[in-house]
């Protein structure tokens, strides 16, 4: 039997795309065709198998996918965007040929069993991951701050006077919002955390790069975490890789409310990770957020052990079938 690999145009920016294919690869044999997820309908070979986690999908049109891929449908995300495609009439006859379906997030689950389908909530590919294949000694011991805050300013928040003035030149929102974002973090944060922190960021331009430096650069960002004293984010796929590393993980939530696409991050953040929301940074003292990330930079919760295991389980019964 031959074996696939979810890759991604050239326009993808952000890491975690190859993450999840990293957590997909390491149970594989071996990778036998990289298989694009926006032209899935156009890969035409031998048989392969597949591994379908992860969002789906810029590409509506090019779905289902073609006779040549035998899928296994776990962490499985249907963008709201691209929903009505996702679950047209041929979509749903595909799914039923692949029941169950594991879905990332209760959303997706909600639209496909509303549609017949037998669907369930796997929880994320990345939650899987393997620490061993990411222990380095280059890294150690760093607290990591990855886009925290993210959708209010994506760079980091420990701004100097000369990037402020090129920002006000550029337009007054962007500085407006960088200048808020660092105010919360001086908040939400201690000076010797903020201080001590290394700034990282899950997205950049990868479009140089080919498919095998995309899987480097993923593997360098996963061995920060891996290592990590302690990380904090805005970022879903850098938080689920820490609950899997054992890397203790704060994650910021920073909306206050979430009328769309709710269930993508809630799935997680109402039980599995330590999460402080928005609310919390502006009702609670500086004193009472410092408590509660002092608290959090403890330990991470095991509610998602649950679901580690019975996806390593649900993949390996796939691949050796």
């Amino acid at each position: 039997m031959k074996f696939g690999l979810l890759v991604y145009w050239d326009k993808v920016r952000n890491i975690g795309d190859y993450v999840q294919s990293l957590a997909s690869r390491q149970f594989l044999p071996q990778t036998n065709a990289f298989i694009n997820r926006e032209a899935l309908s156009e890969f035409w070979d031998e048989e392969h198998k597949l591994i379908m986690n992860g969002w789906f999908m810029h590409e509506p049109n090019h779905w289902p996918p073609s006779k040549s891929i035998i899928p296994l449908f776990v962490a499985f995300h249907i963008s709201p965007k691209t929903k009505e495609l996702l679950i047209s009439d041929k979509a749903i006859e595909y799914y039923k040929l692949h029941e169950p379906i594991g879905c990332r997030d209760h959303d997706t689950v909600e639209l496909l069993t509303a549609k017949g389908i037998n669907a369930y909530f796997s929880g994320c590919l990345t939650l899987t991951l393997d620490k061993n294949l990411y222990v380095d000694k280059n890294y150690r011991d760093e607290i990591i701050f990855s886009d925290v805050l993210y959708n209010m300013a994506r760079y980091n928040p420990n701004i100097t006077a000369k990037t402020l003035i090129r920002s006000i030149l550029r337009t007054p929102k962007v500085i407006y919002q960088a200048i808020k974002k660092r105010q919360l973090i001086k908040k939400l944060f201690p000076e010797d955390i903020r201080q001590k922190a290394k700034y990282i960021i899950q997205e950049r331009s990868l479009k140089k790069y080919t498919h095998e430096e995309r899987f480097d650069v993923a593997t360098d960002f996963l061995k920060q975490l891996a290592n990590a004293k302690l990380v904090v984010t805005s970022r879903l796929h850098t938080a689920l890789p820490c609950l899997a590393f054992g890397t203790p993980v704060i994650f910021i939530d920073g909306k206050l409310s979430r009328k769309f696409d709710s269930s993508r991050l809630s799935s997680y953040t109402d039980s599995m990770l330590n999460t402080i929301s928005m609310r919390e940074i502006q009702q609670k003292s500086p004193q009472e957020l410092h408590k509660l990330v002092n608290k959090y930079s403890q330990g991470n919760p095991d509610a998602h052990l649950k679901y580690r295991n019975d996806l390593i389980a649900r993949v390996k019964e796939f691949i050796e079938k």
